[in-house]
C-alpha cells in the first residue's frame, strides 16, 4: 500500500473516533480568527467545527481525492476553498494573507519543516497565530509513523527551538493525550501487524471504547496539563526579526 493510500485511509479511520477530534479542536479553538488558511486539511473532519465562525477558509491537500471531499462538503459555503497545493513547491504568497494558519498533524510530513515554518509565517499578519500539532516523543517512533510518510516524532524543545530559528514567538506550547503514549508504544513496538498505522484496526467497537475514554480525558487535561503526551501543540506568532 503506497503512502498516500495509507494517509487516506488514516483519514477516513479517524473520522469513526470523532470525539478524539473535537477534543483536540477544543484545546486551540481560542486562537482562530477570521481569515483562515487550514494547510493538510484532509477531508475536513476539523474545518467542520469552526467554518460557521469565520470569514474565509482555504483548505490545502496534496491528494485530489480529499480536496473533492472537502469541496463538496462545504459546497453550499461561498467562503470555502479547497484546493491542490504544495506548501513547499507552489508560492503560498499567491494565497494571500491570513490571521490564522492551522496546521494539524503535517509538518511532521515535512523534510526541511523549517522551511515550511518560515513559508507560513511570509503570509501570516502581524498579530495572526500559527496552530500547529505534531507527533511527540522520539521514543514512540515505529512502522505507523513509517507507513504514514512521518520523517519524525518531536523531542522535547524540539518544536520551541525550530520556531525560535524561523521567526516565531510562542504564545502556548503544551503536551496531549498522555494516556496514548502506552497503547501507541505496544502497538508500535510488540504488534504483530507491520502493514497499517494506528487507525487500521478501529472498529464500531474500540471506536465507542476510543470516544468514551476521550470524554474521560479531555477534563482530566482541561485541569491538569500533561508532562508528556503522545502529540505536541504549539501556538506561534510572528517575532521581530
Amino acid at each position: 500500500m503506497t503512502v498516500q493510500n495509507n494517509i487516506t485511509e488514516n483519514l477516513n479511520q479517524w473520522n469513526k473516533i470523532s470525539r478524539y477530534s473535537k477534543w483536540m479542536y477544543n484545546v486551540y479553538k481560542k486562537y482562530i480568527g477570521k481569515r483562515v488558511l487550514d494547510i493538510g486539511a484532509g477531508v475536513g473532519t476539523v474545518t467542520s467545527y469552526y467554518i460557521d465562525n469565520v470569514d474565509l477558509c482555504v483548505a490545502t491537500e496534496l491528494f485530489d481525492n480529499q480536496i473533492d471531499c472537502m469541496n463538496e462538503r462545504f459546497r453550499d459555503i461561498g467562503y470555502f476553498h479547497a484546493i491542490n497545493f504544495d506548501i513547499m513547491t507552489n508560492d503560498i504568497k499567491q494565497l494571500g494573507e491570513f490571521d490564522t494558519i492551522i496546521c494539524i498533524n503535517v509538518l511532521e510530513h515535512i523534510e526541511n519543516h523549517r522551511r515550511a515554518l518560515e513559508k507560513m509565517r511570509s503570509v501570516l499578519c502581524d498579530d495572526g497565530k500559527l496552530i500547529i500539532c505534531v507527533p511527540a516523543l522520539h521514543n514512540l517512533y515505529c512502522y505507523m509513523d513509517k507507513n504514514v510518510g512521518h520523517y519524525r516524532r518531536y523531542g522535547k524543545g524540539e518544536l520551541k527551538n525550530l520556531a525560535a530559528e524561523s521567526g516565531f514567538n510562542v504564545i502556548d506550547d503544551f503536551y496531549f493525550n498522555f494516556m496514548g503514549i502506552i497503547p501507541y508504544w505496544l502497538k508500535g513496538h510488540l504488534g504483530k501487524d507491520k502493514g497499517g498505522s494506528f487507525s487500521t484496526d478501529l472498529n464500531e467497537n474500540n471506536s465507542k471504547l476510543y470516544n468514551f475514554a476521550t470524554s474521560v480525558l479531555e477534563p482530566i487535561e482541561r485541569a491538569v496539563r500533561p508532562v508528556a503526551g503522545i502529540s505536541e501543540f504549539i501556538i506561534l506568532t510572528p517575532g521581530g526579526n
